[in-house]
């Protein structure tokens, strides 16, 4: 007589224990893993975009402004057909240096990127999709403004304005005679596109670009505590920012970071609208919209987005004076692309000194590789 023999029902019990233990060590590895790769594509993305910067500045001797220059008509005619015209960002003027010349041929460079306002000649480039522009690791496929298309890389506008305004890497053009429009400031630092001998602290010391989560979640105002997108998000703080001091400035910088770090959970962020990051991927404004497709080394990667009481938009969408922190999904810190070309990973604990410092192209900080 043969006698069948099979588990028992604690045999059983063990294996599938042994089993769970083993899932529950694999996946984090597995996951682990994978952002490892997301994390290697987008590192590769910004450096297409650091080698795009440089092959335009081989071909023009200067480095693309922040965004074009729209003239009176862009600029000044509230309420008319150019009203609010977003123009034609620092992605437009790179196209076809990272393998985009047809869109690049197929843009109209004397209008508006077409998202508001009277043109429409550009919403076809406006309306496609450019994937190196996109972050593997983020994880929100859609935008809340606009026809869809997006961008996680923007470009770095400067350290604190409490030191100097416009003091980055990309800066906007001025009208001659120079136009004061909704809040744009003016100083030495912007008005005027730049060759890399104006690069002064030197290009493996200064970023050029670097990430932004997509603005895609609910309309504001949300309480701090409920978003772990405070980068796209605009808080209101107290401490007002008095720019161009100087040397002097790094009492009031750091009375505003320090503000902006208290901000308390429950506090709903300013404004009404969704939140705009790279929602707009051509597009820009430099006068109340920096967020669209711009940060500053004001606060450290990933941390609040803090808006001066001298920033008199009604949306928290970005001034030159508030803190525009870039942000990610990659665990601890964010790719920033220096003005050299390469890509460093800078962790979300670095030191104010040394993130003011890698903000700015011309204020004369000593760095080393060490303190980032």
């Amino acid at each position: 007589m043969r006698i069948r023999r099979g588990f028992t029902l604690i045999e059983l019990l063990v294996v599938i224990a042994i089993i769970a233990v083993l899932i529950a060590l694999l996946l984090p590895a597995v996951q682990a893993a994978r952002e490892a790769a997301r994390r290697a594509q987008c590192v590769n993305n910004l450096k297409q975009l650091g080698l795009a910067m440089h092959n335009y500045l081989s071909q023009q001797s200067t480095f693309p402004p922040l965004v074009q220059n729209g003239g009176v008509d862009v600029w000044s005619n509230f309420g008319g057909p150019y009203f609010d015209p977003w123009p034609l960002d620092w992605t437009a003027s790179i196209l076809s240096q990272f393998e985009q010349s047809p869109m690049y041929n197929a843009l109209n460079f004397s209008v508006s990127s077409g998202f508001s306002g009277g043109d429409t000649q550009n919403t076809t480039v406006l309306a496609t999709q450019v994937s190196s522009l996109l972050c593997p690791s983020e994880n929100l496929p859609r935008t809340t403004i606009g026809p869809g298309t997006r961008k996680n890389y923007v470009a770095n506008i400067g350290g604190p304005a409490n030191f100097y305004a416009w003091s980055g890497m990309l800066v906007p053009l001025k009208d001659n005679p120079p136009l004061s429009y909704a809040g744009v400031y003016w100083n030495q630092n912007s008005g005027y596109t730049f060759g890399i001998e104006s690069v002064t602290d030197g290009t493996s010391s200064t970023a050029m670009f670097s990430e932004t989560q997509l603005g895609s979640g609910p309309s504001a105002p949300i309480a701090l505590s409920q978003t772990n997108r405070r980068g796209t998000y605009g808080w209101s703080v107290s401490v007002s920012n008095i720019w161009d001091q100087g040397a002097l400035g790094g009492p009031t910088a750091q009375a505003f970071v320090m503000a902006c770090q208290g901000v308390p959970g429950s506090q709903l962020s300013k404004g009404v609208l969704s939140p705009p990051n790279g929602n707009i991927w051509i597009a820009g404004n430099p006068g109340s919209c920096l967020l669209w497709d711009s940060y500053n080394h004001f606060t450290p990667p990933n941390s609040t987005s803090c808006i001066s009481p001298t920033d008199g938009n009604t949306q928290a969408y970005g001034s030159f004076m508030d803190s525009i922190p870039p942000s990610s999904n990659h665990p601890g810190g964010v790719n920033i692309c220096f003005a050299d070309g390469s890509v460093h990973f800078i962790k979300n604990s670095v030191s104010l000194q040394a993130w003011w410092g890698l903000g700015s192209r011309n204020g004369g900080e000593i760095l080393s590789s060490d303190q980032y």
